[in-house]
């Protein structure tokens, strides 16, 4: 009974446009922001501490159907903080770094028009910080929207505008809590 349960399901999911042959590929240029924060004890003294910092790069994507697609970015960051215990607050400075990121969206599109698709996205990216000072890692799960405009049947523009949280792992000298922030794109895609 639970095979058959099974192979009805899969033959179910293989029989939507799960699978569609609607790939696509491309890339383009990315920005975001980063809000997040801590608890240290700096010197003796109970500590909290907010960085915000702004990320930039360059990414590729490349969609299995409609509704699914990865995506693989090289980022820039730097940002400014603030350390503050119950004496004295100061400024708190780290070093920019690099980071590899590599995400899954999932998405629906709805065509507007013969150039126009919109659809509601989300998934997960890991931000894997390319620097050991200072630095740290994060798991982002983000939600939002985006827009394709094709110029032709194939050749389109696609931008995103997400927002989500950022679950820090692989700590250095610091000990983020769970930070958000937010992350557009724009690029150039090509359907095959």
């Amino acid at each position: 009974m639970k095979k058959t349960v099974v192979v009805a399901l899969f033959l179910t999911v293989l029989g939507t446009t799960v699978f569609a042959l609607d790939k696509a590929a491309g890339g383009g240029l990315l920005l975001g922001g980063t809000f997040q924060g801590g608890s240290e004890s700096v010197l003796g003294y109970d500590a909290d501490w907010t960085y915000n910092r702004t990320s930039f790069g360059a990414f590729g994507f490349f969609g299995l159907s409609q509704y699914v697609e990865f995506n693989l970015g090289f980022l820039y960051k730097a940002g400014e903080g603030t350390v503050s215990t119950k004496y004295d607050k100061f400024d708190l400075e780290i070093d920019p770094t690099t980071a590899l990121q590599l995400g899954a969206y999932g998405k629906y599109p709805f065509p507007i028009s013969d150039k126009f698709v919109v659809f509601p996205t989300a998934g997960m990216d890991v931000e894997l910080t390319l620097s050991d000072e200072n630095w740290w890692s994060d798991l982002w799960i983000r939600a939002g929207a985006g827009v394709d405009y094709f110029f032709t049947d194939a050749l389109f523009l696609r931008g995103h505008f997400i927002y989500g949280v950022a679950i820090p792992f692989n700590e250095q000298d610091v000990h983020p809590d769970v930070g958000h922030g937010f992350l557009v794109k724009v690029g150039v895609g090509y359907m095959f």
